[in-house]
C-alpha cells in the first residue's frame, strides 16, 4: 500500500494531516446499520451538558474558525435559526429593528437583545441567539413542551441550512451512530432494516459474534433481553443490541423458514462495519464498497487478495461497484486510493483555513497495477466514492460506468459540541488529479448506461459516439464554479440515477473482456484531461453573508 502524503503547507502523513484537521466526509449513512455501540443515554435521558448558551457559541465560533467561507454577518444565520424554531410554535418570529433584535410571540415583544456589535462576531451571535431562544421557551408552551434539545435541534438546523446543503447537526444520539459508522464500537455484527413494522436482520458479519452464535439474515428480531421490541423503534431496539465489548445480550427471533422463536445468547465484541465484499464473477472480481471507514483500505486489501489467489493469472479485471456508496472518511479514502494507483496525485482540496489547503498523494506499491478496472457509480455514490472514482477515471486507473454521481465534492470538518452532539462543517472543495471540481456536478461516467440499450451495442454504439463522449467529457473537465443553469444542463448530459440496473454490471464485465474497448474508453478521459485549461483563479471568495 503506497504510503500518502501531503504538500503545500509542509509535508506530512495524510493520516495525520487529516487528524490535524478532524476532517471527515460527511453523508448519509443509512440509520438501517449496526449503530453506535454504547452504554450511553437514551436520548430521552438528560444529556452530559445541554446549555443552550456553551452550545450555540461554540457551534458559531467554529463556523467563524472552519466553515470554508467567512460569514461577514451571523444575522441572517441567527434568523434562520428562530424561524425554523418557529416551526414549533408559529407565534414566535424575530424582526430587526433599529440595532436591536426584537422577539415576538403573536402581537406580544417577549424579549429585546441589542445586535452585537460586530456583525461578524460569531461567539457574540451564538450567545445573543442562545438569549432569544431561552426567552423563547419561557414565553411559549408549546416549546417547553418539545423540550430543550428539540429547540436547540431546530435552531441548529436553521443556521445550518443557510450555510449549505452538506452542512449540518447531530444530535447526540445521531452523533453516537455517526462514530460507530466511521470508527466502529461494540457490537454484535449485523444490519438491520425496518420491513413492515418488524425488524429484520439483513445482513451478518462475517466472522463476528452473531454469525458464530447461529443468527441469520431474514431472521425478525422479536426480544432483546426478554423484554418483546414489537411496536419500538428501530433506533431503539439497535441501541438494545449495542453494549461494552465483552458483555452479553440475549436477542430472540422469528425465523420464518422455521416457523419458531430462537434466543441468541451473544457477547458482543468490537465491530467495524462492513464496507467490502467480494464476488467471483467467472474470470471478474466484482467487489462492492458501501463506505469507507476505518476498515475499509484493509477489507478491501483482503478481497482483492482473496479475488487473485481464487481467480489467478487468467482474470480479465476488477469490478469495483460503488453504487449507493455516499462516502465516509477522508484519510481512509486516500488510503483506498493508495492501494489501487501508484505514485502520483489523488486529491487536492482547497477552502480558507490554512490547514484545508492540502494535496493528498498516492505511494508505490499498488495492487494488481495491470490487472483492468471498472467503477460503477450512480446518483447515490458521494464524498469518498467520487474522491476514488475521480483520481481513477483521471490517472487512467480504470473506466467509470453508470451515471453521473452525487456532486458532493466537499470536504466536511465535524466539531463536536458541549452537549455530545456534533457541528458538521463544510470546510473545503476537492479537485480531481486533473484539477477539476466536481462539486455539484458529479462525476461523469465514461460511459453512460443510460445512452446504451445492451451490452453487445456497446463496442459499436461507443465508437458511434466516441466524438460525443470526448466532446462531453472534455467540457466537464473544462468547468468552473457553474452557475445551477448550467449544472442542471451539465448534468442532464449522463442524469444522475438512484437505481442500480443489472446492465450496468453487464456493460462493465462487456468492457473488461475487449481490450481493444476498454483502451479506448480509458483514452476518452486522458483526452478530456489534455484539453484542460490553466489553473483557475483562487477560490473560495474570503468573504459572505451567509446566505446562499
Amino acid at each position: 500500500m503506497g504510503f500518502m502524503t501531503v504538500g503545500g503547507r509542509g509535508a506530512m502523513s495524510a493520516r495525520n494531516a487529516v487528524r490535524r484537521a478532524a476532517l471527515v466526509l460527511v453523508a448519509a449513512m443509512g440509520v438501517a446499520s449496526c449503530l453506535a455501540a454504547d452504554d450511553g443515554p437514551a436520548p430521552t435521558v438528560a444529556l452530559r451538558d445541554s446549555s443552550l448558551e456553551r452550545v450555540l457559541v461554540r457551534g458559531y465560533a467554529a463556523i467563524g474558525d472552519r466553515y470554508i467561507t467567512a460569514i461577514k454577518d451571523y444575522g441572517p444565520l441567527t434568523a434562520e435559526a428562530i424561524k425554523s424554531v418557529s416551526a414549533l410554535d408559529s407565534q414566535i418570529r424575530l424582526e430587526e429593528r433599529d440595532g436591536a433584535l426584537v422577539l415576538f410571540q403573536g402581537d406580544r415583544i417577549v424579549a429585546q437583545r441589542p445586535v452585537p456589535a460586530e456583525r461578524d462576531d460569531g461567539p457574540a451571535w451564538g450567545e445573543t441567539t442562545a438569549l432569544l431562544l431561552r426567552s423563547a421557551m419561557d414565553a411559549s408552551q408549546p416549546l417547553r413542551a418539545a423540550g430543550r434539545d428539540r429547540v436547540l435541534r431546530a435552531a441548529l438546523d436553521g443556521t445550518t441550512r443557510k450555510l449549505d446543503r452538506n452542512s449540518r447537526y447531530s444530535d447526540p444520539a445521531e452523533s453516537r451512530d455517526n462514530r460507530f459508522n466511521r470508527e466502529g464500537d461494540g457490537g454484535i455484527g449485523v444490519t438491520v432494516e425496518a420491513e413492515n413494522d418488524q425488524t429484520v436482520v439483513r445482513m451478518v458479519q462475517a466472522g463476528a459474534p452473531a454469525e458464530a452464535a447461529g443468527v441469520r439474515a431474514g431472521d425478525r428480531i422479536v426480544s432483546v433481553d426478554s423484554h418483546r421490541v414489537a411496536g419500538k423503534p428501530m433506533r431503539e431496539i439497535v441501541r438494545l443490541l449495542r453494549g461494552r465489548v465483552g458483555s452479553t445480550v440475549a436477542m430472540g427471533v422469528f425465523r420464518p423458514a422455521e416457523s419458531r422463536e430462537v434466543v441468541f445468547e451473544i457477547r458482543r465484541a468490537y465491530i467495524i462495519p462492513t464496507t467490502v465484499t467480494y464476488e467471483r464473477r467467472g474470470d471478474i472480481a466484482l467487489v462492492k464498497l458501501t463506505g469507507f471507514n476505518k476498515g475499509t483500505p484493509e477489507a478491501l486489501k483482503a478481497a482483492l487478495e482473496k479475488a487473485a489467489a481464487e481467480i489467478g493469472p487468467a482474470m480479465a479485471g476488477v469490478i469495483l461497484d460503488m453504487r449507493d456508496n455516499p462516502g465516509g472518511l477522508l484519510d481512509r479514502s486516500i488510503t483506498t486510493a493508495g492501494l489501487l494507483l501508484d505514485s502520483g496525485t489523488v486529491l487536492t482540496t482547497e477552502g480558507r483555513h490554512p490547514d484545508s489547503r492540502m494535496t493528498f498523494r498516492s505511494g508505490s506499491g499498488a495492487l494488481m497495477p495491470r490487472v483492468p478496472m471498472v467503477a460503477v457509480m450512480n446518483g447515490r455514490s458521494a464524498s469518498a466514492a467520487e474522491i476514488l472514482a475521480a483520481a481513477l477515471q483521471d490517472r487512467g486507473r480504470a473506466v467509470v460506468v453508470g451515471s453521473t454521481s452525487y456532486g458532493k465534492g466537499t470536504v466536511q470538518t465535524v466539531v463536536p459540541l458541549p452537549n455530545d452532539g456534533e457541528l458538521t462543517l463544510t470546510w473545503s472543495r476537492m479537485l480531481a488529479p486533473s484539477g477539476y471540481a466536481w462539486a455539484e456536478i458529479g462525476v461523469l461516467p465514461t460511459v453512460c448506461t443510460a445512452k446504451f440499450s445492451h451490452s453487445g451495442a456497446l463496442a459499436g454504439e461507443l465508437e458511434h459516439r466516441a466524438q460525443e463522449v470526448r466532446r462531453t467529457m472534455a467540457e466537464w473537465h473544462m468547468v468552473r464554479d457553474p452557475t445551477p443553469e448550467r449544472v442542471s444542463a451539465l448534468r442532464a448530459l449522463c442524469p444522475p440515477s438512484d437505481q442500480s440496473p443489472a446492465k450496468d454490471i453487464e456493460l462493465a464485465e462487456r468492457i473488461l473482456h475487449d481490450h481493444t474497448l476498454y483502451a479506448r474508453a480509458i483514452g476518452y478521459a486522458s483526452s478530456a484531461i489534455a484539453e484542460r485549461p490553466a489553473t483557475p483563479a483562487p477560490w473560495p471568495p474570503q468573504t459572505g453573508d451567509g446566505s446562499r
